[in-house]
């Protein structure tokens, strides 16, 4: 700057404004990101939430049916210890009885009342419309085989004679396996009056298919040891067809359609975040909201899973 202008302090703070304004315009937001960099970030979000909606249904949802196990048992043990266990009618989810069986896994496994999707995510669920274990009559439990734990994965490897125990507010029972049946097998004789019988019931698949994607059912008949004890009755006679094998619930599709909508603003929110603000400022903000409507969009997508799987 020269001498002449610096003579002249109205000149030169004129000057000085006009630099500040420039600088004060000029655009300090993070460069766009190229086409490439977009294409990259999307291709890694759809490959994230494929990985995603795998990996909650069969690793989370095992996490959580363990600790839910865990409450029920605890629970259940006091209602055992103080002769309080429901005998009758029991709450929906609500633990009802202890299963052992060895040669299939099971061990000290609570059996919750309910066979729907979102009771077979706390463990095995004992179907309704039949008398609850160590009852006259047939009791039937049915279990998934690959989310929320599998506590049924190993149920086709039981063997005629090998035991079942289940526990109860009326004693311990043990019944001994007759047969595994499959569709198309002969059904079970009718049951002798004053005698028990126990079907355990999952999912099962043929081929390299079979692991992932069962797509029939199979049962294990075990017939009661001992005296069966009566059952004071008012149990439904039937159950709606989502409690059924296989049977699936569209209840949650409505709430699942929020979940998304709420997902897709979350994640729109989050690019839009990233060109305003940059990647570091965008992730710290951004992770934790998406990681939370993420979980409540798969809690609800997955009671829409056939609910042995």
């Amino acid at each position: 700057m020269s001498a002449g202008l610096l003579d002249r302090p109205a000149a030169a703070v004129r000057v000085v404004r006009r630099l500040v304004a420039a600088d004060q315009t000029r655009d300090v937001r993070p460069p766009l990101p190229s086409s490439t960099s977009l294409l990259l970030w999307f291709v890694t979000a759809i490959s994230a939430l494929a990985l995603w909606a795998v990996a909650y249904p069969v690793v989370i949802g095992g996490l959580q049916e363990s600790a839910t196990q865990q409450h029920l048992f605890a629970d259940l043990r006091m209602q055992l210890s103080q002769a309080t266990a429901p005998i009758g009618p029991v709450a929906y989810g609500k633990p009802l009885a202890v299963l052992d069986s060895p040669q299939a896994g099971l061990r000290g496994a609570v059996v919750v009342e309910g066979t729907g999707g979102p009771d077979l995510e706390k463990g095995p669920g004992h179907r309704r419309d039949t008398v609850l274990p160590g009852q006259a009559g047939t009791t039937v439990l049915l279990g998934r085989v690959l989310t929320f734990g599998g506590p049924f994965r190993h149920l086709a490897d039981l063997r005629p004679g090998d035991p079942v125990k289940l526990t109860t507010g009326q004693g311990v029972f043990t019944y001994l396996v007759e047969r595994v049946r499959r569709p198309g097998d002969p059904l079970p004789p009718p049951l002798a009056a004053g005698k028990g019988r126990l079907v355990l019931g999952t999912a099962e698949g043929k081929g390299w298919r079979g692991g992932f994607a069962p797509t029939s059912v199979v049962y294990v008949d075990a017939a009661l040891q001992g005296v069966a004890q009566s059952s004071p009755g008012g149990r439904p006679s039937v159950v709606p067809a989502s409690e059924t094998s296989m049977g699936v619930s569209t209840e949650p599709l409505l709430p699942l359609i929020f979940w998304l909508q709420g997902l897709l603003v979350a994640v729109v929110g989050a690019v839009w975040l990233r060109l305003r603000w940059g990647r570091r400022q965008a992730l710290v903000v951004s992770i934790p909201v998406v990681l939370a409507v993420g979980i409540g969009a798969s809690s609800t997508a997955a009671q829409l899973l056939p609910n042995l799987l």
